[in-house]
């Protein structure tokens, strides 16, 4: 298990360190600076609006929350994925929604508009038609992370009769570890899909999240905001034997690329 936290700790330290980058002038705007700080972290300024709180909690919120990267069929009773999910995202770092929402370390040392993460993820098929999955994540030199759990249930699934697979999914996230804030994810989806050759899987989806975020910050005295965020999904599954390779975009508040391996037993 150490093992294990280690290669992960290592590979968010990687991207954490391509992300976020440092200059030899100041960005505009001015940074928040807070020298303690060895990576930039989630910490409200004096100078957070109630917009730009609204616009981080759907853009951070629907970022965060649990991402189907799967297709709409189910593993089967008590079958077991074990994958490694790494996620890209752009954000407008430049904008009150970020700038003020995070300290750094260095006045130079910039967010990086091109972020990104690795997830470990587990799916366990509880019945024919039902799966429980659970994800997590964490930034080791920073002050935020996820985890969130999901289910999964096949409506329809392809046969002789039947074309496609049809599935609808729930889920909940929660943000880790920030003090400033409080902040929660509940996300619905439908999605339907069709295998070829037992191997292949496209499938598509429809969804949306609801964003909760309640500030707890000394900095400043905001309202709690409560912001829905559809989203439309297209992805495609690949399986050998015991292994599955997936990737899948998601267009919502940030668009996401996702990639993803996995075990499958």
């Amino acid at each position: 298990m150490r093992r294990i936290a280690g290669v992960f700790a290592a590979a968010w330290l990687s991207t954490a360190g391509a992300s976020a980058h440092g200059g030899s002038h100041a960005p505009d705007p001015a940074l928040h600076v807070d020298p303690s700080l060895e990576d930039c972290e989630v910490q409200f300024a004096p100078e957070l609006s109630q917009a730009a709180f609204r616009r981080f909690t759907r853009e951070f919120g629907s970022v965060g929350a649990f991402k189907q990267m799967a297709p709409p069929n189910t593993l089967g009773l008590w079958r077991v994925a074990i994958g490694l999910e790494y996620m890209r995202f752009r954000v407008d770092e430049h904008s009150d929604a970020w700038n003020d929402t995070f300290a750094h370390p260095e006045p130079t040392h910039e967010l990086g508009s091109e972020l990104g993460y690795p997830k470990l993820k587990l799916r366990v098929g509880v019945a024919d038609h039902t799966d429980v999955g659970l994800f997590f994540t964490m930034n080791p030199s920073s002050n935020y992370g996820w985890v969130g759990v999901d289910v999964k249930h096949a409506l329809l699934r392809q046969s002789d009769s039947l074309p496609v697979t049809l599935a609808v999914r729930g889920a909940y996230t929660k943000t880790l570890f920030v003090s400033d804030m409080d902040m929660h994810a509940l996300t619905a989806d439908v999605s339907m899909g069709r295998t070829f050759w037992k191997a292949l899987t496209p499938y598509v989806g429809v969804g949306g999240d609801l964003v909760l975020a309640r500030e707890t910050s000394p900095a400043v005295d905001l309202d709690t905001e409560l912001v829905p965020t559809p989203h439309a999904l297209v992805g495609l599954e690949a399986s050998l034997w015991h292994v599955a390779l997936g990737v899948e975009g998601q267009y919502g508040a940030i668009p996401t690329v996702q990639a993803q391996i996995s075990a499958v037993f």
